[in-house]
């Protein structure tokens, strides 16, 4: 059976279950009325880092992200997906 994972959008006060059908994390937040910003949408440019509050995600790479942004949690979106529950400051 899979696993059911919400993602809540802490600021935007919103919660979504993950599903399969979802890219990534930037697809999921656009299809549920939540806007971050977003350029290059492939990892490069760092545009749409949000700093994770809980959880887990894999990120296809971690290229727009400096060594600060990596001790202050942020992730890109546009390449990450959940492993579990998660919480999104945006």
């Amino acid at each position: 059976m899979e696993m059911e994972i919400e993602v809540e959008f802490k600021r935007s006060e919103k919660t979504a279950l993950w599903c399969d059908s979802y890219d990534n994390l930037l697809e999921m937040a656009e299809e549920n009325g939540i806007k971050i910003s977003s350029e290059c949408a492939a990892g490069i440019c760092g545009s749409c880092k949000v700093k994770l509050l809980e959880g887990k995600v894999e990120m296809d790479t971690q290229e727009g992200l400096d060594d600060e942004d990596l001790r202050e949690n942020m992730i890109l979106p546009c390449v990450s997906v959940p492993l579990s529950n998660l919480v999104l400051d945006v």
